[in-house]
Order: C-alpha cells, then structure tokens, then sequence
C-alpha cells in the first residue's frame, strides 16, 4: 500500500532530516512528523531508524521508498501523456548532447526544427556521455543525442537509432607518408582508404578517457594490437584537429566532425579498412519513461535533415 502525499516521504529520505524536507515542502516539521507517525501506523511498519543522524531508512523503509519513486514515475508519465494529448507542438524538450557533437549537429538541425515548432523550447545541457547518460536515469533530461557506447546499460535505457556514422582518421596532408599515400590511393564513398600503418609513421592525438569515442578507438587498438605512439590526450576535439592541421600528427573524427572541421590542403579524412570504426548515432531515453510527442518531433527532424546532408 501507498499512503497518500507519498512525495512527502520521498522528500524526507532525499533532504536526510525532517527539518530540511519540511523547509523544501513549506509545512511544519510537526504536521510532517505527524504524517510520518500516520504512515508508520497505517502500514504497521517502521520506516526510518531514528537512531541515526542523519535518518536512515530501515530495510522495510528502503523497499517502500523504491515503491515510491517507481509510483513517482509513473505519474510523471502519465502527466506527460495528458499534456501531449492536450498540447502537440508546445513546452518544454530537455535535450542531452555531447560538446562537441552539439557544435556539429544543432547548427544543422536546430533553425529547422525551431522553424517548424517556435513554441517548443529547448533546455541543453552539454557534457560527456557519462554526464547524459546520468542524466537521463536521475531525470534531468529527456532525450540524449550521443553515439551509443559498448557500455550502455540497455537494462535501464533505449534508445532509436538515427544513422550509421564512421569514424575517420584525419592525418595532415602535408606529411610525407600521407602525400605519398594519396599519390596512389584507392576510394570509398569519396574518401581515400588506408589501412591502420599510417599510424606506425605519425603520431596520434586522443581523446582523454570518459568519451565515447576514446574507448571505441582504444577497442579497435587493442583488438588489432596497434602500439601506437600517442603524443597529446586532449578533451577537445577540435583542438586535437588544429593540431593535425598543423602537421604533428593525426586524430580520429566522427564523419559529422569532419565536414564541419575541413582544413582544405591541411587536414586530409581517411576510412580506415576496419569495420570497428562505424557507430550509431542514436537518441537514448530512459527505458520506462514516456517518450513524449516533443520528443519525437526532435527525432524525425533529425533524421530529415542528416538524410538531407
């Protein structure tokens, strides 16, 4: 059983004392000890160990408050549900990308889906996929635009896939492995191939730990027992680009990446002969959370304007 105004006793277990929920609620501790007092009755159980400072739950306590929050829910979605019914193309999408894929992808998709609904309003939050993927499970945000990791936890989120994507290596052009390559060099799908020798001759610059695409590149390394000479990690894609346009090495790049960051006659994109080095860029929600209308709209002007690119 769940006893009524159940978000009081989720705000006392998250505040940790009576005191601080009661002040987050604007009631009196005393009603809200009272409500405790009742419920504690009503269910013929104690919930909290009151020995402890802050309060702790008890084992029964814990599993009513997981009973709480899955009701939370719930009702969240279907709030959710009832305000798609009511209103289609207004409110609020609370959108996840990653830094550096929102600067390649909203320039392209954003003016046109602003264009089609200018009353839904888009709240972004930008960081690492560990970032959004925290997000998406706390229910900060809706809907989180990211490559899909190896290590997504497909227990508690999905995900709709939006277009296959490859991964390229962008070397400098300028080098003299890399002139003597394109002298002589086969194509796919409009760029030059290569195999994975061109790093035994150039450096690499990586991506630091904790990006989606670092961990894909150091799985294909590792899977094809590549010891490469790493010269540079850097959190910033672009800043790993800029320097192979400045001739010291190379870096690998998702394809939207690189018609964004071009350097005409200084950075030349290569696929690489390995099928580790294609992705899916993909829009990832919590498992058992309503996808609202906002947004699906979101994802099919998405997939209207990469289809278009």
């Amino acid at each position: 059983m769940v006893f009524r105004n159940y978000e009081y006793f989720a705000a006392i277990v998250e505040a940790g004392s009576l005191t601080r929920a009661a002040e987050q609620l604007y009631i009196s501790q005393p009603s809200l000890s009272q409500y405790v007092k009742r419920l504690e009755a009503n269910l013929g159980v104690e919930l909290f160990d009151r020995s402890t400072s802050p309060l702790r739950l008890t084992y029964t306590g814990e599993r009513y408050y997981q009973y709480v929050l899955q009701l939370m829910k719930l009702d969240e979605n279907v709030r959710r549900e009832f305000q798609d019914i009511k209103n289609q193309t207004s409110g609020r999408l609370r959108l996840g990308v990653a830094l550096w894929r929102g600067a390649c992808l909203l320039p392209d998709v954003f003016p046109r889906f602003h264009q089609l609904y200018p009353d839904i309003h888009i709240e972004l939050t930008e960081g690492r996929s560990v970032l959004l993927e925290s997000g998406l499970m706390n229910d900060k945000i809706d809907l989180a635009v990211m490559n899909l990791p190896r290590t997504l936890d497909y227990n508690k989120l999905t995900c709709e896939i939006i277009c296959e994507e490859r991964i390229l290596l962008a070397a400098p052009t300028q080098h003299p492995y890399v002139r003597s390559l394109l002298a002589d060099c086969p194509t796919f799908e409009g760029y030059p191939l290569a195999t994975l020798e061109l790093l035994e001759h150039i450096p690499l610059i990586l991506t630091k730990p904790g990006q989606n695409l670092t961990h894909e590149v150091r799985y294909m390394l590792e899977k094809n027992h590549m010891e490469t000479n790493i010269l540079l990690e850097t959190g910033n894609l672009t800043t790993a680009i800029n320097l192979t346009a400045q001739g010291i090495a190379c870096t690998f790049v998702p394809e939207e990446g690189a018609k964004v960051c071009q350097h005409p006659g200084a950075v030349t994109y290569f696929v690489i002969d390995s099928s580790d080095l294609v992705w899916d860029l993909a829009a990832v929600y919590r498992k058992d959370t309503y996808l609202t209308h906002l947004s699906l709209l979101f994802i099919e002007v998405m997939k209207q304007q990469l289809r278009r690119e």
